[in-house]
Protein backbone atom coordinates (compact mmCIF):
# COMPACT_ATOMS: atom_id res chain seq x y z
CA UNK A 1 0.00 0.00 0.00
CA UNK A 2 1.83 3.48 -0.85
CA UNK A 3 0.90 6.10 1.54
CA UNK A 4 3.12 9.44 2.94
CA UNK A 5 4.34 10.63 6.28
CA UNK A 6 3.28 13.69 7.51
CA UNK A 7 5.59 16.66 7.99
CA UNK A 8 8.88 16.22 10.44
CA UNK A 9 10.58 18.44 12.47
CA UNK A 10 13.86 17.77 11.05
CA UNK A 11 14.92 19.68 8.28
CA UNK A 12 18.28 20.77 8.55
CA UNK A 13 19.69 24.01 7.52
CA UNK A 14 23.40 24.46 7.52
CA UNK A 15 24.31 25.99 11.15
CA UNK A 16 21.43 24.16 12.63
CA UNK A 17 20.93 21.78 15.11
CA UNK A 18 17.47 19.75 15.67
CA UNK A 19 16.26 16.85 17.10
CA UNK A 20 16.47 14.18 14.68
CA UNK A 21 13.19 12.43 12.61
CA UNK A 22 11.70 8.89 13.59
CA UNK A 23 11.13 7.49 10.25
CA UNK A 24 8.40 4.55 9.60
CA UNK A 25 9.10 1.73 7.95
CA UNK A 26 6.97 1.84 4.49
CA UNK A 27 7.82 -1.36 3.06
CA UNK A 28 10.57 -2.63 0.26
CA UNK A 29 12.23 -0.15 -1.05
CA UNK A 30 14.31 -0.89 -4.28
CA UNK A 31 17.98 0.45 -3.62
CA UNK A 32 20.11 2.62 -6.53
CA UNK A 33 23.37 1.35 -5.31
CA UNK A 34 24.84 0.09 -1.81
CA UNK A 35 27.97 -0.84 -0.25
CA UNK A 36 29.38 -2.09 2.56
CA UNK A 37 32.72 -2.36 4.23
CA UNK A 38 35.13 -2.87 7.70
CA UNK A 39 36.55 -0.32 9.66
CA UNK A 40 39.67 -0.56 12.59
CA UNK A 41 40.08 2.37 14.29
CA UNK A 42 42.13 3.03 17.30
CA UNK A 43 44.41 0.39 19.65
CA UNK A 44 44.10 -1.43 22.76
CA UNK A 45 41.14 -0.40 25.10
CA UNK A 46 40.14 2.60 22.25
CA UNK A 47 39.69 -0.08 19.55
CA UNK A 48 36.74 0.59 17.30
CA UNK A 49 36.47 -2.03 14.98
CA UNK A 50 33.19 -3.30 13.27
CA UNK A 51 31.57 -3.05 9.47
CA UNK A 52 29.64 -0.24 7.55
CA UNK A 53 26.94 0.15 5.29
CA UNK A 54 25.58 2.60 3.30
CA UNK A 55 22.92 2.95 0.44
CA UNK A 56 21.20 5.16 -2.16
CA UNK A 57 17.79 5.52 -3.12
CA UNK A 58 15.14 7.17 -5.02
CA UNK A 59 12.16 8.59 -3.53
CA UNK A 60 9.88 5.93 -4.50
CA UNK A 61 6.69 7.79 -3.35
CA UNK A 62 7.35 11.34 -4.79
CA UNK A 63 7.13 12.74 -1.48
CA UNK A 64 10.40 14.51 -1.64
CA UNK A 65 10.40 15.71 -5.12
CA UNK A 66 10.90 13.89 -8.17
CA UNK A 67 14.00 11.92 -8.92
CA UNK A 68 15.21 13.37 -5.06
CA UNK A 69 17.80 11.03 -3.19
CA UNK A 70 17.65 9.43 0.06
CA UNK A 71 21.17 8.08 1.56
CA UNK A 72 21.46 5.71 4.41
CA UNK A 73 23.82 4.51 6.92
CA UNK A 74 24.29 1.96 9.50
CA UNK A 75 27.56 0.79 11.39
CA UNK A 76 28.13 -2.19 13.59
CA UNK A 77 30.58 -2.51 16.34
CA UNK A 78 32.40 -5.82 16.62
CA UNK A 79 31.54 -7.32 20.23
CA UNK A 80 34.32 -8.21 22.54
CA UNK A 81 36.00 -4.56 22.48
CA UNK A 82 36.02 -1.98 25.36
CA UNK A 83 35.14 0.79 23.20
CA UNK A 84 31.92 2.79 22.14
CA UNK A 85 30.61 4.92 19.09
CA UNK A 86 29.59 8.53 20.04
CA UNK A 87 29.44 10.41 16.53
CA UNK A 88 29.31 9.65 13.22
CA UNK A 89 29.53 12.28 10.60
CA UNK A 90 28.46 12.03 6.89
CA UNK A 91 28.53 14.14 4.18
CA UNK A 92 29.19 16.32 1.89
CA UNK A 93 25.94 17.97 1.23
CA UNK A 94 26.81 21.13 0.19
CA UNK A 95 24.19 23.11 -1.93
CA UNK A 96 21.72 20.64 -0.65
CA UNK A 97 18.39 20.60 1.67
CA UNK A 98 18.24 17.40 4.02
CA UNK A 99 15.59 15.87 6.45
CA UNK A 100 17.83 13.94 8.77
CA UNK A 101 16.40 11.16 10.94
CA UNK A 102 16.51 7.50 11.60
CA UNK A 103 13.93 4.27 11.08
CA UNK A 104 12.37 3.67 14.02
CA UNK A 105 13.61 -0.08 15.51
CA UNK A 106 16.23 0.00 13.45
CA UNK A 107 19.93 -0.46 15.21
CA UNK A 108 20.20 -3.50 17.95
CA UNK A 109 21.94 -3.18 21.42
CA UNK A 110 25.23 -3.81 22.28
CA UNK A 111 27.30 -3.87 25.42
CA UNK A 112 27.34 -0.43 26.21
CA UNK A 113 23.13 -0.48 26.67
CA UNK A 114 21.75 1.45 24.21
CA UNK A 115 20.30 0.89 20.87
CA UNK A 116 21.93 3.09 18.66
CA UNK A 117 19.21 6.20 18.07
CA UNK A 118 21.09 9.58 17.83
CA UNK A 119 19.41 12.08 20.40
CA UNK A 120 20.75 14.92 18.19
CA UNK A 121 21.74 16.14 14.20
CA UNK A 122 23.63 18.72 13.26
CA UNK A 123 25.06 20.45 10.39
CA UNK A 124 28.56 22.51 9.49
CA UNK A 125 27.59 26.01 9.15
CA UNK A 126 28.84 25.44 5.09
CA UNK A 127 26.38 22.53 4.80
CA UNK A 128 28.83 19.85 3.91
CA UNK A 129 29.09 17.11 6.90
CA UNK A 130 25.84 16.35 8.35
CA UNK A 131 26.67 14.39 12.55
CA UNK A 132 24.59 12.29 14.16
CA UNK A 133 25.11 12.89 17.93
CA UNK A 134 24.29 9.57 20.22
CA UNK A 135 25.50 10.55 23.67
CA UNK A 136 28.56 12.38 25.06
CA UNK A 137 31.32 11.21 26.32
CA UNK A 138 30.95 11.47 30.05
CA UNK A 139 27.51 9.65 29.44
CA UNK A 140 29.09 6.52 28.10
CA UNK A 141 28.38 5.23 24.35
CA UNK A 142 25.25 4.57 22.43
CA UNK A 143 26.78 2.16 20.57
CA UNK A 144 28.52 -0.49 22.48
CA UNK A 145 30.47 -3.30 21.36
CA UNK A 146 28.21 -5.36 19.64
CA UNK A 147 25.57 -2.73 18.91
CA UNK A 148 24.94 -1.12 15.64
CA UNK A 149 23.28 2.26 14.53
CA UNK A 150 19.72 2.55 13.81
CA UNK A 151 19.50 2.71 10.10
CA UNK A 152 20.33 6.40 9.24
CA UNK A 153 18.70 8.41 6.67
CA UNK A 154 19.89 11.51 4.76
CA UNK A 155 16.87 12.67 2.34
CA UNK A 156 17.95 15.38 0.33
CA UNK A 157 16.82 17.17 -2.50
CA UNK A 158 20.05 16.26 -4.83
CA UNK A 159 19.22 14.00 -7.77
CA UNK A 160 22.39 13.09 -9.03
CA UNK A 161 25.06 11.34 -6.96
CA UNK A 162 28.86 10.70 -6.69
CA UNK A 163 31.01 8.11 -4.30
CA UNK A 164 32.87 10.87 -3.03
CA UNK A 165 31.52 10.98 0.00
CA UNK A 166 32.57 9.97 3.46
CA UNK A 167 31.86 8.41 7.22
CA UNK A 168 33.67 9.40 10.11
CA UNK A 169 33.50 7.64 13.12
CA UNK A 170 34.04 9.09 16.73
CA UNK A 171 34.42 7.14 19.83
CA UNK A 172 36.75 5.52 22.26
CA UNK A 173 36.88 3.76 25.32
CA UNK A 174 38.53 4.00 28.98
CA UNK A 175 40.38 7.37 28.77
CA UNK A 176 41.89 6.49 24.75
CA UNK A 177 40.32 8.11 22.43
CA UNK A 178 39.59 6.92 18.41
CA UNK A 179 38.06 7.74 15.07
CA UNK A 180 39.00 7.64 11.65
CA UNK A 181 37.34 8.92 8.27
CA UNK A 182 35.93 6.42 5.39
CA UNK A 183 35.93 7.38 1.90
CA UNK A 184 34.78 6.92 -1.83
CA UNK A 185 31.09 6.75 -0.17
CA UNK A 186 28.23 7.95 -1.83
CA UNK A 187 27.13 11.26 -1.98
CA UNK A 188 24.98 14.25 -3.45
CA UNK A 189 27.31 15.42 -6.74
CA UNK A 190 29.63 17.48 -5.24
CA UNK A 191 28.89 21.34 -6.03
CA UNK A 192 32.11 23.37 -6.61
CA UNK A 193 29.85 26.60 -5.31
CA UNK A 194 27.78 26.24 -2.58
CA UNK A 195 23.88 28.03 -3.59
CA UNK A 196 22.09 29.86 -1.00
CA UNK A 197 20.56 27.27 1.24
CA UNK A 198 16.95 25.67 0.13
CA UNK A 199 14.14 26.38 2.30
CA UNK A 200 12.01 23.83 0.12
CA UNK A 201 10.71 21.29 3.17
CA UNK A 202 10.78 17.78 2.61
CA UNK A 203 8.78 14.83 3.45
CA UNK A 204 10.34 11.88 5.19
CA UNK A 205 10.64 8.86 3.80
CA UNK A 206 11.75 5.26 5.38
CA UNK A 207 13.58 2.83 3.76
CA UNK A 208 13.12 -0.69 4.99
CA UNK A 209 14.15 -2.01 2.46
CA UNK A 210 18.12 -1.49 4.15
CA UNK A 211 16.87 -2.25 7.50
CA UNK A 212 15.75 -5.71 6.05
CA UNK A 213 19.18 -6.24 3.97
CA UNK A 214 21.00 -4.50 7.30
CA UNK A 215 19.03 -7.44 9.29
CA UNK A 216 20.01 -10.36 7.08
CA UNK A 217 24.02 -9.32 6.92
CA UNK A 218 23.63 -9.49 10.92
CA UNK A 219 22.47 -12.91 10.52
CA UNK A 220 24.77 -14.11 8.39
Amino acid sequence: MLFTFPLHAGVLLPGGTVSPDVFADPGSVPLLNQTTGTFSFGSGAGLLAGTYFEAVAVDPFGVTCSGCLDFAYQVTLNPGLSSGIFNLNVGSYVGYSTDVGYISGSGEMGGGGGIGDPILVNRGPFGGGVQFVFVSRSAGAAIGPGGSSAVLIVATDATTYDNRGFLGIFGGGRGSPASGQISGLFEPTFQTSAPEPSTVVLLSLGMAGIVGFSRKRSKK
